[in-house]
Order: C-alpha cells, then structure tokens, then sequence
C-alpha cells in the first residue's frame, strides 16, 4: 500500500506488521512462565544494582521492594507487552513494515569540479495523486499511476528515508537505475547493486558515479537532451523519479533486530513503574533535515560527498513476494497553478543565496559498512552545465563557485575506546 502522508511517500506492508506481530505475541507467551517464576528478592536486588546511583536510598529502597512485591500476574504480563511494544512503534514511520520516503528541496550545488559537503534540505516538495488532475496531465501519466510532484527548472533535490524497518530501495531517473546505471531490471541485482538499504541509507542526493562521491539530482525539461535517461537510453520516453520498496521478510527482522532488544528479565520492565528523576543533559538537536511540456527529468548536477553502502543481508532476508512500486511524475513548478490549482512553491535558494547567510553545510561519513565502488556507466554522463555550456543556452545560471564557512558532521560517533598500550 502507498499512500501521500504530510508531503511523503508512505509505503505500508500490513502483512509484515500482522506477521511481526504475531511473533512478538508468540514470543510474550513464550516467556512469561519464566518471569512469574522469578524470585521477587532477586528481582529487587537486581534492578537496584543496576541503578545503583539512584538506589542508596532508603526509600527508594524500599518504593522498589513494595512495587516488586505487589505485581500480580497480569500486572507482569501487562507490562511485559507495554516493554515489548515501545519497541516496535515509536513514531508512525518506524512501524514494522512502513518506511517513508521524502523529497527534499535543496541548494542546487555549483558545478565547479569541486567536491561538494552536503546542502541542507529546505523543506518537502508537495505531492499530489495524478488521478486528481486528469484533465490536465498527460493521458501516460494517468496509465502510470502515481504522484506528481513540482519542480522548477535546473532546481535539486535529495529523498530523505525515514524508518526503521529494514527496506531495499530501489530508485531510476526515467527508468536509468540511479546507482548501477543501467536500466531497470526487475528484482534485487547485487553485480552491480542496483538498489540502498534503509535505515542505513539515510539519504541519496543523486547517481553514483564514483566511490563515495554522487552527482546531485536536478530537474530539466524532458525532451531538451539534459536528462541523463536521455543521455542512457538515446529517449525521452518516461522522466520523473521510479522508486520500488522490498521489505525485510518478518521473521528476519524479529530474530536479527527486535529478539535482541527485547526484555529478558522482570526487572527489564519495571523502569515505568518506579520512576527515577534524571539529569538533564541539556537540549539535544538533530538533523531531520498540463501538457506535454510540463515533463521534467532528471540531469547529473555537481559533485557531492556521499557514500553509498553495500547491502549487508542475504539475498533471501528479502521479501520478494511483497514489492510496492510508485512512479513520481515531475511537473514543471511554472505550470503547477494550471495543472492542480494551487500556487508553486517559492523559488530555490541558491547557493550564493546561502553562502551570503553563513550557513552551515553537512558531512556524514561511516567506516562501519562497505562502500560501493560507483557506477562506470553513470561517471560518463555529462553533467548538465556541461551540455548547458556547450549549447550555449545558459541553462544553468547561478552555477558559481562558493565558499563554505562551516560544516557539521552528521556521522555516528565512535563507540568503542582505544585501549592503553602502555605499561
């Protein structure tokens, strides 16, 4: 199922979530005989030890012991299935199942031979059913099903993925798969992989052309020979954004992801019901972060930092048999108000625009996970100020070299501690 929820594309599998469910329910069952059997002493000694900055008090001491001590059965259970869901839901996208994809308007960063730290996202592009706009979109749209989403000319954007149920991802630009270059193929293809891993892709910002580096999506009118499925496949036949979402099979994800997270003793679940006061650390941020001719395509914009992980499952922790796949048609934003009524979004920012404001810049990075290598196929494609300069059409304005004055690292951080070498 695939739905637009607040300006993202949610792509739901119900089944997943019934079947996930249901071992977390057979898993429940399977373990309450052991936490009725637990020695209610032990239980206390336990969960003081292991908050033993909060337990010299004595009547905190005892506050636990008469918790403890009173619980029935059902309290037990009651709360066991409380422990066991917080784990499983948390906000709407993290539901087993469900990831959320959005499309997030960006600096358009110049095509200078440099590099580029990551833009910041700007907010979600609108999407719209194409169904709702029969009368004026074009009739292939309409059998293609679908959204429609602006864009205005030579404008960026990256998809945000936000979930974490683990999904494969498959993604084309006009039907040119946007990390192995070549066109879509039905399936999940690992010589070359043509698809991300969510949630450890966090975010594609364009094609993979080289090992770590993309160049960044950006909209140009079909037909005008900018696209890079008009580069690829010598047509300008489809355009628009392909996305196709494979879930996890349910019974992976229960033993590789949610057994291990999962309460294993009484005293796992008793922190709701006692209460502690904690220090508070401070404020924590994070990065959320017509007609015919209004078909828009994708071009290769500039050079950006980003890497693009290997899928570290199996081939058979995929549930093949459950694919949801959905066609994003991009519309011109100058014929947006014509074909759906409503006003198109504000013009982009440009990077000048954001150097001007002193503005930071983002960089994320990990050694955890192997990086692919980039596609050949993609690193010959011309950008479009290349095809812009050499048609002499200035297509491309605003395209000149910025400065950077700060960049924040987005990456996680380190976890383990290097160990003393010393004597």
């Amino acid at each position: 199922m695939i739905e637009i929820h607040e300006d993202s594309l949610r792509f739901s599998f119900p089944s997943i979530a019934a079947e996930v469910e249901g071992l977390l329910n057979a898993h429940v069952t399977a373990i309450l005989p052991s936490f009725f059997a637990e020695d209610r002493e032990k239980v206390i000694e336990e969960f003081l030890s292991a908050r033993r900055a909060f337990g010299s008090s004595p009547d905190y001491q005892e506050k636990v012991r008469s918790v403890v001590c009173a619980l029935s059965n059902e309290d037990i259970e009651k709360q066991l299935r409380k422990c066991v869901l917080r784990e499983t839901e948390s906000y709407g996208y993290n539901k087993a199942g469900r990831v959320e994809i959005e499309f997030q308007r960006t600096l358009r960063i110049p095509d200078d031979g440099r590099t580029h730290y990551l833009p910041p996202g700007l907010g979600r592009f609108p999407l719209r059913h194409v169904d709702d706009f029969a009368d004026g979109v074009p009739k292939k749209w309409l059998e293609r099903g679908g959204v429609v989403m602006p864009m205005y000319q030579a404008e960026a954007l990256w998809l945000n993925f936000r979930g974490g149920y683990p999904f494969a991802i498959k993604i084309a630009a006009g039907k040119i798969n946007a990390v192995s270059g070549e066109p879509w193929k039905e399936g999940l293809n690992r010589k070359p992989q043509d698809y991300v891993v969510t949630p450890g892709q966090r975010w594609l910002d364009g094609f993979a052309v080289e090992k770590g580096v993309i160049r960044q999506f950006v909209a140009m009118p079909l037909g005008a020979g900018y696209s890079v499925e008009e580069q690829l496949s010598g047509k300008a036949e489809f355009g628009g954004v392909q996305l196709q979402a494979i879930p996890m099979k349910a019974r992976k994800y229960f033993e590789s992801k949610l057994r291990p997270r999962l309460p294993k003793r009484m005293a796992d679940i008793l922190d709701d019901l006692i209460p502690i006061r904690r220090r508070e650390h401070g404020i924590c941020y994070s990065m959320s972060m017509a007609c015919e001719k209004a078909e828009m395509g994708l071009g290769a914009g500039g050079r950006m930092r980003q890497q693009i992980f290997e899928d570290p499952y199996a081939p058979e922790d995929w549930d093949m048999e459950q694919s949801s796949r959905c066609f994003v048609h991009l519309c011109d934003a100058l014929l947006w108000r014509e074909i759906t009524g409503e006003n198109p979004p504000q013009t982009p920012v440009t990077a000048r625009e954001y150097e001007k404001a002193g503005l930071p810049w983002f960089d994320y990075y990990r050694d955890d996970l192997a990086v692919l290598e980039g596609s050949k196929t993609l690193a010959g494609v011309k950008s479009v100020n290349t095809i812009s300069l050499a048609k002499g059409d200035k297509a491309l304005k605003g395209n000149e070299s910025v400065e950077i004055p700060s960049v924040i690292s987005c990456s996680p951080k380190k976890q383990t501690v290097k160990e003393w070498a010393g004597e």
